[in-house]
């Protein structure tokens, strides 16, 4: 106690020590200026941290836009969506779009509903998000476009459960479209005419050529389809369907839109006749229609099954147990798929090529479907050249492919498999 004081504690309180209460607060003041200013640096990191990830993109196309508008007033503004992206990041990108605009002064208005408008499509390619906005002021219009990068996925932590195996079978320099063999026989498609070979101790030699004749001339990048069921021969091409047996040798061929068999899980579907891709109309198990599409497959792992199919907007599609029911989306593979049976992990896989054209080597890799999710269960497998069809092979094992080397220019002949590590 402060010497003096003892009488007037009891009768005043703190009337002695009446100066105190100003500095007591003052310095609560002082910690509550403290204290705000600590609350809203942590407010401003924890708002950076959890930041739009497309809040980059958003400013620079927003930025762009208003340079091309002059900085107006208001504009009114729309969105469509043509890409992958889900509706959750659909939703999170408008929001900050439209944030952007009202952090810039502009009024937004309803759609069509000003002199000034902006109508945002949300598009893709194999490798990015493409945004295009289409600014319209008056009679003009301008197009501003954003190349966004997609995020790069984690590395699998299967991609050395499975081993992908090649056997060279054939090399040609005529173009090959398809192929056959079982060791003892080998069956070559090529655009008008079906040669078959004879294994002479250990060597390919030539026993028959069977003519292909057709109506009309083939389409641009010609693809056929060649199917064995012991001694007789199927083979689809555009608008072609030929039949034969290969003992004795003979082949007809006639004018048919009948549907292509694409694997033994009787999947079949109408090829185009004057295009190089099917139609998107399913002629087998299952009966229907999905997108037009480069090759496709089905599986069965357990109860599930699964078909594939390598659309021609350059977007695969996984569809499991139903045709009707949401697909899941696959950006980075290329057009040629086939299922395989490994015995491995689910027993079935999906091999598929990488996105690419004809003017550069190819590569193959085996996928499975985890959840809703497609995961790489093997290492990358680098080709000589494109792979200019991949099919079914002779069983459930192999899946055969036509590669045309960049380095000979002649079109191999491959078998592939997947093994377990």
């Amino acid at each position: 106690m402060i010497p003096g004081s003892q009488g007037k504690l009891h009768t005043c309180g703190w009337c002695y020590t009446a100066r105190f209460p100003s500095m007591f607060n003052a310095a609560l003041r002082r910690s509550a200026m403290l204290l705000t200013a600590l609350l809203l640096g942590f407010n401003c990191k924890a708002q950076q941290e959890s930041q739009s990830p497309w809040q980059a993109a958003v400013g620079d196309l927003v930025q762009q836009v208003l340079s091309r508008m002059g900085s107006p007033s208001a504009v009114s503004l729309s969105f469509a969506n043509l890409s992958s992206l889900t509706a959750n990041e659909q939703s999170t990108i408008k929001q900050t779009i439209m944030t952007d605009f009202r952090n810039a002064g502009v009024r937004l208005l309803k759609a069509d509903s000003g002199p000034a408008g902006v109508e945002i499509t949300f598009s893709e390619d194999w490798q990015s998000y493409v945004w295009v906005a289409e600014v319209k002021q008056g009679q003009g219009s301008q197009v501003v476009v954003k190349i966004v990068p997609r995020e790069q996925k984690a590395s699998p932590s299967r991609t050395n459960s499975f081993s992908i195996k090649k056997n060279l079978i054939w090399q040609q320099e005529n173009t090959m479209l398809d192929f056959y063999s079982d060791g003892q026989n080998l069956i070559v498609l090529e655009p008008d005419q079906l040669a078959l070979y004879g294994n002479d101790s250990g060597q390919w030699r030539l026993k028959q050529l069977l003519a292909i004749p057709h109506d009309s001339p083939w389409p641009r990048d010609l693809r056929g389809r060649l199917q064995l069921s012991g001694f007789q021969i199927t083979a689809f091409l555009p608008g072609t369907l030929c039949a034969g047996t290969t003992t004795p040798p003979n082949l007809q061929c006639r004018s048919s839109d009948d549907p292509w068999l694409i694997d033994p899980n009787w999947l079949a579907a109408f090829f185009s006749p004057a295009r190089n891709f099917f139609t998107g109309v399913l002629a087998g198990r299952p009966a229907g229609e999905t997108v037009a599409f480069f090759s496709g497959a089905s599986t069965q792992v357990g109860n599930s099954r699964q078909w594939v199919f390598a659309g021609t907007d350059g977007r695969a599609r996984i569809f499991l147990n139903e045709l009707s029911a949401t697909p899941i989306m696959v950006n980075d593979w290329g057009s040629n798929l086939a299922a395989v049976q490994s015995g491995c992990g689910g027993g079935w896989q999906i091999l598929a090529t990488a996105p690419g054209d004809l003017n550069r080597p190819d590569s193959l890799q085996a996928f499975e479907i985890e959840g809703r999710h497609d995961e790489a269960v093997s290492s990358v497998v680098d080709l000589d050249g494109p792979v200019m069809a991949l099919w079914p092979g002779d069983s459930p094992q192999t899946v055969h492919g036509v590669v045309q080397s960049l380095t000979t220019g002649k079109f191999e002949a491959w078998s592939m498999s997947v093994t377990c590590n």
